[in-house]
């Protein structure tokens, strides 16, 4: 069952090892906790696994459709609430091709929350922002 094997290293940074694959890269504390914020902190991984999660989702659908996703890209972002010491809001803004269809599009928009493992793991009360701009 283990996957990924996570080594402190000092100065709030981490290393994490993907242990299927051998794939390595580090984290850090972020600036508000002290950490040097020279590299993802761990808030950002979670931003980065609900968009990726969410981009392979509708890779599948454009790829099984017929369409190429090749291009499309994502970018994202987070509020945290040092309050309640929480992520708050993930707003992901989605660039997809102007060419899908209005079927297609309405497949890969309800992708992203029908059926993305991450989002529907994560607790009802983060709120999902998921923007389309198609181009």
């Amino acid at each position: 069952m283990n996957s990924i094997k996570v080594v402190y290293q000092g100065a709030l940074q981490q290393q994490v090892t993907h242990l299927a694959s051998g794939q390595q890269f580090l984290t850090d504390g972020p600036l508000a906790a002290g950490g040097k914020g020279e590299l993802s902190a761990p808030t950002d991984l979670l931003v980065s696994a609900l968009t990726t999660c969410a981009m392979t989702i509708m890779a599948l659908k454009a790829e099984s459709a017929g369409a190429s996703f090749n291009g499309c890209y994502a970018e994202s972002g987070k509020t945290v609430s040092m309050e309640d010491f929480s992520v708050v809001k993930i707003e992901i803004t989605f660039y997809l091709k102007a060419a899908y269809s209005p079927e297609l599009r309405q497949i890969l928009e309800s992708a992203t929350t029908e059926m993305c493992i991450v989002g529907r793991s994560l607790h009802p009360s983060l709120e999902q922002k998921f923007n389309f701009i198609y181009q």
